[in-house]
């Protein structure tokens, strides 16, 4: 990968320290993603929907919860943890696990209306459709849903 290249299509290649960020910044990248890899790796995969690496503030790696059931295990398991993931690296020196619960997705509300003819007109189809018996069921579901 040229970050030469990169760093002068960003529009910043006129600045002498743009490829030495960008080197910067995909190192940076690559060394969270092995951390998080690490914590995946040492964490019960039974977890790993449920708990997410943060940051690392003062030598303290932070992991975020998505209930109380998974903080709950992951403070547990910390201080086991801790060491396995000092092998790899030297910045973190302590673990702080935070509940932050995730919120469910907004119920989808179907907001299709359709006018009176075009029901009229998907009705008719389904009759003349008596080749096709899958698409004309279809038709006559979605007809009875829509009617009002």
């Amino acid at each position: 990968m040229d970050l030469e290249k990169i760093g002068k299509r960003s529009g910043r290649g006129d600045h002498p320290d743009a490829s030495a960020q960008l080197k910067f910044l995909l190192q940076s990248a690559q060394a969270w993603q092995q951390i998080d890899r690490l914590v995946k790796q040492e964490l019960p995969a039974n977890l790993h929907p449920y708990i997410q690496t943060a940051c690392i503030s003062e030598g303290c790696l932070v992991l975020l919860a998505a209930n109380g059931m998974a903080a709950s295990r992951a403070k547990m398991l910390a201080p086991g943890l801790l060491p396995r993931l000092q092998r790899h690296t030297d910045l973190i020196r302590d673990i702080k696990v935070k509940t932050v619960p995730k919120t469910p997705p907004p119920q989808k509300i179907n907001k299709l209306e359709l006018s009176p003819a075009a029901l009229e007109s998907f009705r008719q189809s389904a009759e003349r459709l008596q080749h096709h018996p899958k698409l004309a069921a279809a038709l006559r579901n979605l007809v009875n849903k829509r009617q009002k």
